[in-house]
Order: C-alpha cells, then sequence, then structure tokens
C-alpha cells in the first residue's frame, strides 16, 4: 500500500481515443503523468528495437504478463509513485483488468473510459504517423486485438477496462471540448 495515499486518476481506451490528450490536460491540471507504455517501451529499447511499433508493445506488455503477472505494468507504476512520493498523478493506458486491480487496492483512484467513434479514431491516427504506417485492414486487426478480441485472461482487454470506467468521456469532437469534459469530471468526483 502507497503511504499517505495520492490521488490517481487512471485513464484506458482503445488506441486513438485520446488517452494522452487526456493525460496531458490533466498534467496541466498539475496532476504527474505516467503512461504504462513507458515501461515496455523503456525495455524495448534495451533490448535494442529502433522502431518500436503497436504489435511490438502489445506482444511484449502480453509476454510481461504472462511471465511475470497481469498486473506487473500496475505494479511498476505504482512502486514509481511511491517512489518518487507523488501526490496527484494520472496513469495513462490501462489494458488488463489485473491492472486496475492492483490500483483499486491502494484506494483514492478513479478511472476514466474515453470512448470515440471507431472512424474518427482511425482518422486522427492517420493523421499522427506516431508509429507504423497504418491502412484500415492493419488498424482493424491492432484495434481487435486491442480490445480483447482474441486474447486470454492475461492479454489485452481494453473492453474490459472500459467497461469498469468509473466515469465516461465521449470524445468524438475537440480539445476543447475534451478539456472541458475532464474539468467537469474533476468536479463532479
Amino acid at each position: 500500500m502507497l503511504e499517505n495515499k495520492p490521488l490517481i486518476i487512471g485513464i484506458t481506451g482503445a488506441f486513438g481515443s485520446g488517452k494522452s490528450t487526456a493525460a496531458e490536460i490533466l498534467k496541466s491540471l498539475g496532476f504527474t503523468k505516467i503512461s504504462l507504455v513507458q515501461f515496455l517501451e523503456e525495455e524495448l529499447k534495451n533490448r535494442g528495437e529502433k522502431d518500436i511499433t503497436r504489435q511490438l508493445l502489445q506482444d511484449l506488455g502480453n509476454e510481461w504478463r504472462e511471465k511475470y503477472r497481469p498486473g506487473i505494468l500496475a505494479k511498476k507504476a505504482l512502486e514509481l509513485i511511491s517512489k518518487r512520493e507523488m501526490k496527484k498523478v494520472v496513469v495513462e493506458g490501462f489494458r488488463n483488468d489485473s491492472e486496475i486491480d492492483e490500483f483499486r487496492k491502494q484506494g483514492n483512484f478513479k478511472l476514466i473510459g474515453i470512448v470515440v467513434n471507431r472512424k474518427i479514431r482511425f482518422d486522427r491516427l492517420k493523421k499522427l504517423k506516431r508509429r507504423e504506417e497504418l491502412n484500415w485492414q492493419l488498424f482493424n486487426k491492432l484495434d481487435n486485438r486491442d480490445l480483447g478480441i482474441g486474447e486470454g485472461k492475461k492479454g489485452l482487454q481494453v473492453a474490459i477496462c472500459l467497461a469498469l470506467s468509473d466515469i465516461f468521456i465521449e470524445n468524438n469532437s475537440s480539445l476543447g471540448e475534451l478539456k472541458n469534459k475532464i474539468q467537469d469530471a474533476l468536479k463532479e468526483n
């Protein structure tokens, strides 16, 4: 358990839903930002990977959940929060319900589920060009895997994570509207 329990806001959602943007908004409101994927990116860099794709991140996340335990990424984040004595934290990128369970055990945790129309997510990702070149077929393959289709208990389970959210925010319009919705959610909770 964390000493002097910090306020922790978790963010989940399918890729391209605006999780990073929502986390940045919370960061601008005084929260310290942690991304669960940062631990995977660090490991892939240590392994010498130069081109870190979504597929590699998904594979490594599943490998760690299988090898160590399903909540391993949450455990790493909680250790970092404790070590740095963070007080207000936004944790982005919950993809397995065991990660949520680890945070719920600590108390003072709320999970925000970001929901967005699939076509809007695809269009946003095409504009970003962050990882691999994306076409509709690859998007659907990665999206279905991310949501948990064909994945076991220790795999990706974003659809389950969304269902476990305390707060739902629809992000189908502007950045300004997303910011307003996040601020409203903080006031109400």
